[in-house]
């Protein structure tokens, strides 16, 4: 009773800061950029509904409208496999999830629709006035995922789905094992499956490059030459800031580490009330826990954020897995769900924009003073610990920040962490390329982490068995990582311009500001626009690295 006391008193003191109205309508918000607030004399117009000039456009929306029902289906279908599944259940729900995949193929690649989209693009060519910046990038979204979908067959789709959480479920037992073996078969099948799907692509798009068919799959319109030119800038300043940091840190007292007790479900009231802090519509969504990784994803109705289990010792990772998770999040329930729902439009920009929006409330604002400053008085009176020095907001600080190289990606600070992402990107790149092969893994894994950080893993655990992506078949995903982080540097450089007082608000508990800028200028804007036009209207420039090496050098090289 005492902690749910402290608790209580904690929920009223961290959302809105004293003095500010509750009441919706003193909360400001965003611009609606695709359907402005309307009173009653004039409705919503429900867009993805609406009758078009275009008579096979209009039928066109129809059926991705079903498309993207069944979509979101599989998706409720795939989180409960993740959390609340039946362990009995699981080679059930994997035929039911790969024929909802089959059955979306099977739609999208209908016989008719090739004839639709071309009629439909003779209409905008003659009518283009009739035609809206949402209409015309719809269409063309449309006509994008039906030509990759008609790139395979629909038992390849039902293949590649099953595999997918198949794989994760394999992955945790061979990951508590350490069975490389068994890990190394399973591993193998899951390279030949996007081996296939890659090839078929190519041969149906006159491509020529597997890799980058695959990285399109989660960064349209990013290359594995705009990869290689943005990590080898990255690199190249890394390379000279990584040093400096560690000398300069190696000079401080070390931070007081974490010993105490925090009990499990004080965590999890905490991070949900960090969670509706940054405006997570609990109506809409909700953090779970799970034995498997986190997972990124899930519906704007239906946002469900899944995590690791707290570690009763150590609060800071559930912490950081509730701020990564609540960034997708935020950016899930922000798409133009009133107005396109189920259209293509209103999906978002894929993996880098979606990891720019959960690195930037995990690793830029929740790894700030200003946040720790917020957060450490509320955490003495959650655990039990004031004036505990562990939880001063300087310490809490020191621990998030403190720059040493290791083997678990997921440990790493913000500075490492971009060389586990290239150490990745080369590797998935080369066993795509089939210049690598899954037998020689292990040894080409070592040797990397040898040569980009100094260290040496010293178990399959510790080393290449270590993340799910690759047994998932996210082959492409890992260069999200380093490119989101790039992104979403340049979107804070650009909001704390728009918002000169950004860290004053965050350090007095007020996200709101920081949240509607993200909903107004990336989340509501869905695919109505390419990333790179995407972000130069956020930001006024083009997309580049200087952001990035600019915030890295403040933080660890140039603060007190």
């Amino acid at each position: 009773m005492k902690i749910l006391h402290r608790f209580t008193r904690f929920l009223k003191n961290l959302s809105i800061p004293q003095g500010r109205k509750t009441a919706p309508d003193a909360i400001s918000k965003p611009k609606d950029t695709q359907a402005p607030h309307h009173d009653v004399a004039a409705p919503l117009v429900v867009r993805q509904n609406e009758e078009h000039d275009c008579a096979a456009y209009t039928d066109l929306k129809k059926q991705f409208r079903d498309i993207g029902r069944i979509g979101a289906v599989a998706e409720t279908l795939g989180r409960d496999f993740l959390t609340a599944m039946p362990e009995g259940a699981w080679k059930s729900r994997l035929s039911q999830i790969a024929y909802m995949h089959r059955l979306m193929h099977e739609k999208m690649t209908d016989r008719t629709i090739a004839g639709q989209i071309d009629r439909a693009k003779s209409h905008l060519e003659n009518n283009n006035d009739n035609w809206d910046e949402w209409d015309r990038a719809n269409l063309q979204e449309i006509e994008r995922s039906h030509r990759r979908a008609a790139c395979i067959d629909g038992e390849l789709t039902e293949t590649e789905a099953r595999l997918a959480y198949e794989g994760r479920r394999h992955h945790r037992n061979m990951l508590a094992a350490g069975d490389w073996m068994q890990a190394r078969e399973f591993l193998s099948r899951t390279i030949d499956m996007k081996c296939r799907v890659a090839d078929a692509t190519c041969r149906a798009t006159g491509k020529n490059s597997a890799y980058d068919v695959l990285l399109d799959e989660f960064m349209p319109g990013v290359s594995q030459g705009d990869l290689e030119g943005w990590f080898k800038t990255i690199k190249t300043g890394f390379d000279k800031i990584l040093p400096q940091a560690l000398e300069k840190q190696s000079k401080e007292s070390e931070p007081l580490p974490i010993t105490d007790y925090y009990p499990a479900k004080a965590q999890m009231w905490l991070n949900r009330a960090l969670l509706k802090a940054i405006d997570f519509d609990f109506e809409r969504g909700g953090l779970y826990e799970t034995g498997h990784n986190p997972v990124e994803g899930g519906t704007p109705d239906d946002t469900r954020l899944v995590i690791s289990t707290a570690d009763t010792s150590n609060f800071m990772d559930s912490l950081k897995s509730t701020l990564h998770e609540g960034g997708h999040g935020l950016y899930i329930q922000g798409l133009p769900r009133k107005t396109w729902r189920y259209q293509p439009v209103a999906q978002d920009m894929g993996a880098a924009m979606q990891e720019s929006q959960a690195l930037l409330i995990d690793m830029i604002v929740g790894r700030s003073p200003a946040f720790f400053e917020f957060l450490s008085p509320r955490m003495e009176g959650l655990f039990h610990g004031l004036k505990n020095p562990v939880l001063s907001a300087r310490n809490l600080y020191k621990l998030r920040t403190q720059v040493k190289p290791t083997m678990v990606r997921r440990k790493a600070d913000e500075i490492t962490y971009f060389y586990h992402i290239l150490h990745r990107f080369r590797l998935e790149r080369d066993l795509i390329g089939r210049r690598l092969k899954v037998a020689d893994l292990p040894e080409a894994w070592n040797a990397g982490m040898e040569d980009l950080l100094g260290v040496q893993p010293q178990s399959y655990a510790e080393g290449c068995l270590q993340d799910v992506h690759w047994f998932v078949g996210k082959f492409g995903y890992f260069p999200s990582y380093a490119t989101g982080h790039m992104l979403a540097a340049q979107q804070f450089a650009a909001l704390s311009k728009d918002i000169p007082n950004i860290d004053a608000q965050i350090a007095s508990g007020d996200f709101l500001p920081l949240t509607n800028w993200l909903r107004e200028n990336i989340h509501q804007q869905g695919r109505v626009k390419d990333m790179d036009t995407l972000m130069k209207n956020a930001t006024g420039s083009n997309i580049t690295p200087k952001h990035l090496l600019s915030h890295i050098e403040n933080r660890y090289v140039r603060a007190a």
